[in-house]
């Protein structure tokens, strides 16, 4: 029990170690200004808000959302998660009204 209790407790100072936070005492004069820091926090709640705009109906298939989890994958290659986010909120929007399926 006390090996499995030391196993855990190693593997998330492991995983702390590289939280952003660590990494920027290590390197303090490399470290993100608070302004790059803000906006590489929004491009991560933005990539939430596609892991949930795609991922919506969780128990049964949805074509518009498999649709636009596809096309954001290719999407984030040329633009921020956040103009992404933006583009397929309108995207799926559009294309759920067009095809009379309900938007929720």
């Amino acid at each position: 029990m006390a090996a499995v209790a030391a196993l855990l407790l190693s593997e998330s100072l492991v995983a702390s170690e590289f939280s952003y936070a660590t990494i920027e005492k290590r390197y303090a004069k490399s470290a993100l200004s608070s302004d790059k820091l803000r906006n590489a926090q929004m491009q991560g709640e933005c990539l939430v808000g596609l892991k949930e705009l795609n991922f919506k109906r969780k128990n049964k298939f949805d074509p518009v959302a498999e649709w636009g989890n596809y096309r954001s994958l290719s999407l984030l290659e040329q633009f921020p998660p956040c103009e992404v986010l933006v583009m397929m909120e309108v995207a799926q929007s559009r294309l759920r009204s067009d095809a009379g399926i309900d938007p929720q």
